[in-house]
């Protein structure tokens, strides 16, 4: 696309940078910075003000949802958002930039993978996602495999740089790839250490909750005082064994809990996405924005007799009442 106010014999691609960490985040001020570097793209920026990570696709209908001018080294403009990432998206194609045709919406640098069952809850990738959806782009997902708020996102910033400008340099790539979401996720690793990249299919790899109870709703400037994964350096209280099933003296008030990460849910399948991550490879899986569904018989994908179910649904006393 040529974009307004540049020289029309040079053809510009157009990039949407969105996230879930923030605009502040390391992960996008790198990615903007490696984009630019380039000098093939003109960058807009609309992301969250403040960091909404696992907001998965969650929308504001609710409320209004605010827009602030933001200075964003190497972006064209960039404003920050009160809303969601699906927000951020939304408000960025259909109101702060509604002449900009979109090539591609790249969501990032994240601080932490999305693999797995992770991207159900990722705003990350959901942002890229209503990218997809709503601007019919190129959506592209990027995240790095650490919670360190000292990581180093110099590497992966430039591996996205070089996979958009690789799409975008193949004939008809581009347009083949528009309305679906690469989900790429690097290797914490120094460029001479990591393996490869491989196309993978995501799995069912997840960090289990780990829920603690807490005194009261404000305490996330210990958690951002630290360089750990959320919920770690917060005072926790002793929750009954059988909840609050075998909880006598709670019979009225509030009581507030915090959902911690736990032990992880492992997948080491050949072929998904955690295990080329852990194996030192750049993963990259390719998603639909339609919803994911069974064959129209189920048997085959899920071992039931989808027949049995349908009888039931039949029978249902709600259908002939």
């Amino acid at each position: 696309m040529v974009s307004a106010g540049t020289d029309a014999s040079v053809e510009r691609i157009n990039v949407l940078v969105v996230n879930d960490d923030g605009i502040t985040a390391p992960g996008l001020v790198k990615l903007v910075a490696c984009l630019a570097a380039t000098q093939k793209f003109d960058i807009y920026v609309a992301a969250p003000d403040a960091e909404r990570s696992a907001s998965s696709h969650c929308i504001s209908i609710h409320g209004a949802v605010s827009a602030e001018p933001w200075d964003v080294p190497g972006a064209t403009r960039a404003f920050a958002c009160s809303g969601t990432p699906a927000d951020c998206t939304m408000i960025g194609v259909h109101v702060l930039y509604p002449r900009v045709a979109f090539d591609f919406v790249v969501s990032g640098i994240n601080r932490g993978d999305n693999a797995g069952l992770h991207l159900v809850y990722s705003g990350t990738v959901a942002a890229a996602r209503e990218g997809a959806i709503r601007g019919h782009a190129v959506g592209i997902a990027v995240s790095l495999n650490t919670y360190s708020r000292s990581a180093d996102y110099a590497e992966a910033g430039r591996l996205t740089a070089d996979l958009v400008t690789a799409i975008a340099a193949t004939p008809g790539l581009t347009a083949a790839l528009k309305g679906k979401v690469l989900n790429v996720n690097v290797p914490n690793m120094a460029a001479h250490a990591i393996r490869g990249v491989k196309l993978t299919q995501p799995g069912v790899s997840c960090t289990q909750p780990d829920w603690v109870r807490v005194a009261g709703k404000d305490f996330d400037g210990v958690i951002a005082a630290t360089d750990a994964p959320f919920g770690d350096g917060i005072v926790e209280l002793p929750i009954p064994l059988e909840g609050a099933l075998d909880d006598d003296d709670w019979s009225k008030g509030k009581r507030w809990f915090r959902n911690k990460p736990g032990p992880p849910q492992d997948d080491r399948r050949e072929g998904y996405d955690k295990r080329a991550l852990d194996d030192g490879y750049v993963s990259v899986s390719v998603l639909g924005i339609e919803p994911a569904t069974f064959p129209m018989s189920g048997e085959e994908a899920t071992g039931v007799d989808m027949s049995q179910v349908m009888a039931a649904l039949g029978g249902s006393r709600c259908l002939h009442e």
